[in-house]
């Protein structure tokens, strides 16, 4: 999670995972969240992670080098955001084992992610990389 200049990113924007596995989320610089797009969660007015998927919410981290962890069981694609950056289009996507689920209707509501199938190509999109 990072602040560079005027630029609100996750990076990797995208990331592809078995079920089961953790994944971290660590402050690179500034303060943000990893907030899932479950209706009711926080900001969040819709539902972007696969039926009957744990959501998840670190609420705001402040301080560099500070962790979130969540593991994800369930199969799918989950769309993500970034409590405080969300109108700036602080957005992510996770692939777990094979895309599937709300996510995949079409782009999060507050930015724009890589196609599910080019994370699951890929394993990782770097923001950098990414030219949505």
């Amino acid at each position: 999670m990072v602040t560079e200049g005027s630029e609100y990113y996750f990076d990797p924007i995208g990331l592809f995972v078995e079920s089961g596995e953790t994944v971290t989320f660590e402050i690179q610089s500034g303060s943000h969240s990893a907030t899932a797009y479950k209706k009711g969660t926080s900001s969040a007015s819709v539902t972007r992670i696969p039926e009957g998927a744990e959501t998840f919410n670190s609420k705001t981290l402040s301080e560099r080098g500070a962790t979130y962890e969540h593991t994800f069981e369930s199969s799918g694609t989950y769309d993500y955001f970034c409590i405080p950056h969300k109108a700036l289009g602080m957005v992510g996507r996770i692939v777990v084992g094979k895309p599937g689920g709300p996510a995949e209707e079409n782009m999060p509501p507050d930015g724009e992610v890589p196609d599910s199938q080019v994370i699951v190509d890929q394993g990782s999109v770097s923001y950098s990389d990414f030219t949505g």
